[in-house]
């Protein structure tokens, strides 16, 4: 009786780097499917997915580490009060009352309609920072 070994059966297939730049070569072509293209080389097509999302993945870092190479710091003077943004009148953090020392965030932001003032608790700040970014979107 023949015996397979478990390690021959669990043993994966490996396809070679010029291989694999052949079949993804083929994807590029106008009016390529990867099935079919896949079923012709007698591969699944998810690997044929995989290979084109690692590919995708290798570029994205190759241009990220393209783009980090060129990066300079740049030493910014010191600001004493923060540039506003386009529509915002006033941004600032104030004492809430002489009676209270919690401070808070306030925001007047100028609308066609009217002035929206927004006054914030600065101990909830990146609520305050999430409200903004979702409303000047």
């Amino acid at each position: 009786m023949d015996r397979v070994s478990t390690d021959a059966r669990l043993r994966r297939r490996e396809y070679s780097g010029q291989f694999k730049a052949s079949v993804l070569e083929q994807t590029r072509q106008p009016g390529a499917s990867v099935s079919g293209i896949a079923l012709t080389h007698g591969i699944h097509p998810n690997m044929v997915h995989r290979w084109l999302r690692e590919e995708r993945q290798r570029q994205a870092l190759a241009q990220l580490q393209g783009s980090t190479a060129a990066f300079v710091p740049l030493q910014l003077p010191a600001v004493s009060r923060p540039a506003a943004l386009p529509g915002v009148m006033a941004a600032q953090t104030t004492a809430a009352a002489p009676s209270e020392a919690a401070e808070e965030i306030r925001i007047e932001i100028a609308r066609a309609g009217g002035t929206l003032s927004v006054r914030w608790p600065l101990s909830a700040a990146a609520q305050c920072a999430q409200l903004l970014r979702d409303m000047l979107r």
